[in-house]
């Protein structure tokens, strides 16, 4: 019993510094991924994630670290599903545009930047402008399609609510695997 409680007290802080490093990762991880360092944050967490697959904010930030610094698909929707399976949430970076004749030809010049945020009973976009970000429940989504006109081949997709209302987005990268992903995951997940 002795042996059992000295060892103990020699473990506790040990755990207890790893704890601390990882936050300190997680927090650095996060930040540089707010600032578009994206391979640093991706560095970060990916050690983070080593250590401790326990915390669904890691494996949603993950996700955005290796779409954004790696373009990596993939992994991107792996780290997303397990992100939203865990309870948490899949995000992206995203415009909106504002101006329906820029969506004609895809070159938007009056949108703002947000991020789009998936989980398992709403999604969620906070916009970097007053007035722009909304929320929508799960069985209030009305469609989520790809634009066939307005921007077609450069991401843009649309999204329509059961009160008829109607949005228009890009994502960062452009391309149409992001705007699967997204658009996969919201069905997935939200309908």
């Amino acid at each position: 019993m002795a042996r059992l409680c000295t060892f103990i007290l020699l473990v506790l802080p040990v755990l207890s510094q790893n704890t601390g490093r990882l936050s300190e990762l997680t927090a650095k991880g996060i930040a540089n991924l707010d600032q578009g360092h994206y391979n640093d944050a991706l560095n970060a967490l990916e050690e983070v994630w080593d250590q401790d697959q326990s915390d669904p904010s890691v494996a949603e930030n993950l996700a955005m670290a290796y779409l954004y610094a790696d373009h990596d698909f993939d992994k991107a929707k792996l780290f997303a599903e397990r992100s939203i399976q865990a309870g948490g949430k899949a995000s992206f970076l995203v415009q909106h545009p504002h101006d329906k004749l820029g969506l004609v030809s895809g070159d938007v010049a009056d949108y703002c930047n947000g991020r789009l945020s998936i989980s398992k009973d709403r999604m969620v976009f906070v916009s970097n402008e007053e007035g722009h970000s909304f929320s929508v429940d799960k069985g209030q989504l009305k469609e989520i399609k790809a634009n066939r006109v307005y921007g077609a081949g450069r991401g843009l997709y649309h999204i329509r609510t059961a009160d008829k209302k109607n949005y228009n987005f890009r994502p960062r990268t452009w391309s149409d695997q992001e705007q699967e992903l997204i658009i996969l995951l919201v069905n997935e997940y939200l309908k």
